[in-house]
């Protein structure tokens, strides 16, 4: 699996299912997908063959939350509450009035207009995968190059025929509808329970059982060691909650 620093090395990533209620670890699996985009969808799955049923709500974090989660979400009937990233957008090095957000579209000519004047029209349309779409809007050919302003929207290292373009992304409607379920102050103290139910797990079987590295090779057997260290976990859990349990019932 690939590390930070750029090599491959033997190693693997280990999602944790974790129940709000009591904290208890429901499912575990060692992965040689380096990152978590593509691994809620099989977290789902394998909470469905672990308990018989999906969960009706799910909470995780940015690397989990993509277009491609949400609609699988969506299409189980889960309630998914995630953090939305929106970091993979390109930093624009022009004059604030040239940027792309500051073009106004015309949504019945389909068509952005710059600050100069000139109309971007409908250049392609790309198909993203998982529903998105991105609509590229260009400038026409002699537009750009003899414009007074290019210095203002054109990158420094431009060529003479360069001209401008800008992109409309197209989102699903669950992704639409889930953005506006995020924005509200409901959603924001869901996922704040987050940090604290999903992160305790990790932080105590490498502090408990020491499992900062596996012992073994081949993802089974690496799944197999982590399984044991969260029934380790569970068991300390469990005896946890019935101490309280029994306490309340004391002084009832």
């Amino acid at each position: 699996m690939r590390n930070g620093e750029g090599g491959t090395v033997p190693s693997y990533n280990v999602p944790l299912l974790t129940d709000v209620t009591h904290g208890l670890v429901v499912n575990v699996e060692a992965t040689t997908d380096a990152i978590d985009y593509r691994q809620l969808q099989p977290a789902l799955e394998r909470c469905e063959r672990t308990l018989g049923k999906k969960p009706k709500q799910i909470v995780a974090d940015g690397d989990y939350t993509n277009h491609a989660s949400v609609q699988a979400a969506a299409a189980c009937g889960v309630d998914f509450y995630g953090s939305w990233q929106d970091s993979w957008k390109p930093i624009e090095r022009r004059s604030a009035e040239f940027l792309a957000s500051a073009f106004p579209y015309d949504a019945k000519r389909d068509c952005f207009t710059c600050p100069a004047g000139k109309i971007l029209t409908h250049h392609a349309l790309l198909n993203r995968g998982s529903g998105v779409h991105t609509h590229v809007y260009r400038a026409p050919k002699t537009a750009c190059p003899s414009c007074p302003r290019r210095g203002q929207c054109a990158p420094q290292q431009a060529r003479p025929a360069w001209t401008r373009s800008i992109t409309r992304m197209e989102e699903p409607a669950t992704t639409t509808a889930f953005k506006a379920k995020m924005a509200t102050a409901e959603a924001q103290q869901i996922y704040a329970k987050r940090s604290q139910i999903a992160e305790f797990p990790h932080a105590w079987i490498k502090e408990r059982c020491g499992l900062r590295q596996f012992r073994c090779r081949n993802r089974l057997k690496a799944t197999m060691e982590a399984t044991w260290a969260c029934l380790s976990y569970n068991l300390t859990r469990w005896f946890s909650v019935r101490r309280k349990s029994n306490l309340g019932i004391a002084f009832a």
